[in-house]
């Protein structure tokens, strides 16, 4: 419940969004926002919360970009979305430009801050706290609204988390915005007919699918331990195929196109969409699927964000639930090891043995309960029209 700080905090947004929008002058609002394509995703419930709030609101993401790495940034993944009108960006590591920055919002002129960076720190909320009062905004909604830190104990078993996307839906209601409940937040990013068109123009190149249901394949990570093998997937790939007559489509990253192909030429049939298309239209070919089976990485997150539901193949290096593919109907297969917690990227020391226990059979089982679900769904919802 919120307790009598928030309740202030809470009228004093009223106040500021009810001054603000007299005589059709617009609120203005910064968000603050960090990260790739997983951390963008799972922020978008807050960010429909943000702009369903306070609708007529003129609202700026302010995000970084990381020079020398070609990662997918915020406004790749929300441009076209409604939720942001503008971006700031900021390079990581230049004092020179956290200085501009700062010149920057000050002569903005910011209204309120909405704070969207998960906790990593006490330290680093300090030091964010003090650049936003140097940057003149008053009003910094999400700073002090962190429930209790989790701390990472490696222990057995590890007690499921809430999932990113709704812990920061928490930090907002706590001031009396109003959020929807648990894992019912709204994932869509408004893809329409501009991505829609631009994989018909993809598609017109390439081999007919000859009428069969797609099958969304993500079998890459930039992490080396969350990776599941690429045979195992080709295993159960092949069998789904045979079994259900699926037509494979490998989403992802450039650094998964030959992964991609590597699969397409075991499988004799499919698309390969990774390093190929863009995110929004990847989602847009995405939304054809009838399910997803991959690693935790991005893609994954996208998937879930099409309304595509995941079999999601997961290492035990966090708490479960943190990085969960958002909503209904998912399937996580991870297991229960005594070395889970460790955050490690690479495993050396215990082979990974907690992704690598998860056997193809289990994998299979998974898809086809979803498939089956699935199809049965499709066919009902023929039968009606």
């Amino acid at each position: 419940m919120p307790d009598a700080s928030s309740d202030i905090v809470s009228v004093r947004i009223k106040e500021y969004y009810l001054s603000a929008t007299v005589g059709n002058k617009h609120m203005k609002i910064l968000v603050y926002h960090i990260g790739s394509l997983g951390d963008t995703l799972v922020a978008v419930p807050a960010l429909w919360t943000v702009r369903e709030n306070f609708p007529d609101a003129h609202i700026t993401m302010l995000t970084d970009e990381q020079p020398g790495q070609s990662l997918v940034q915020s406004q790749d993944v929300l441009d076209g979305s409604g939720l942001i009108d503008d971006y700031i960006v900021y390079s990581v590591g230049s004092l020179l430009a956290i200085a501009r920055l700062l010149l920057i919002l000050r002569l903005r002129r910011f209204d309120t801050l909405i704070y969207l960076i998960r906790r990593e720190g006490d330290r680093q909320i300090q030091r964010d706290s003090v650049f936003f009062k140097l940057a003149g905004i008053k009003l910094r909604i999400g700073m002090a609204e962190f429930g209790s830190r989790s701390t990472y104990v490696i222990r057995d078993p590890m007690p499921e988390v809430p999932r990113v996307a709704d812990s920061l839906l928490d930090r907002l209601r706590v001031v009396g915005l109003t959020p929807p409940p648990a894992g019912q937040g709204r994932v869509d990013i408004n893809i329409g007919e501009r991505e829609r068109a631009n994989v018909e123009r993809w598609l017109s190149g390439l081999p007919d699918d000859g009428g069969s249901r797609w099958l969304a394949i993500g079998p890459g990570s930039n992490m080396p331990c969350k990776i599941w093998p690429l045979e195992r997937y080709l295993e159960v790939a092949k069998r789904l195929i045979d079994e259900y007559d699926l037509w494979p489509v490998v989403f992802g990253g450039a650094k998964d196109k030959d992964l991609g192909h590597r699969l397409l030429l075991e499988f004799g049939r499919g698309y390969v969409a990774a390093g190929v298309l863009g995110v929004r239209d990847s989602m847009a070919a995405m939304q054809r699927c009838l399910m997803f089976i991959g690693n935790d990485t991005g893609t994954m997150h996208m998937a879930a964000a099409s309304g595509v539901r995941c079999v999601a193949v997961f290492t035990s290096r966090q708490e479960p639930g943190l990085w969960y593919p958002y909503g209904d109907g998912h399937v996580v297969l991870r297991t229960l090891v005594s070395c889970e917690g460790c955050l490690r990227e690479e495993c050396v020391e215990h082979k990974m043995k907690c992704i690598l226990s998860i056997s193809v059979e289990q994998v299979l089982q998974a898809c086809r309960m979803v498939l089956d679900e699935q199809i049965g769904t499709t066919t009902c919802d023929l039968e009606r029209f």
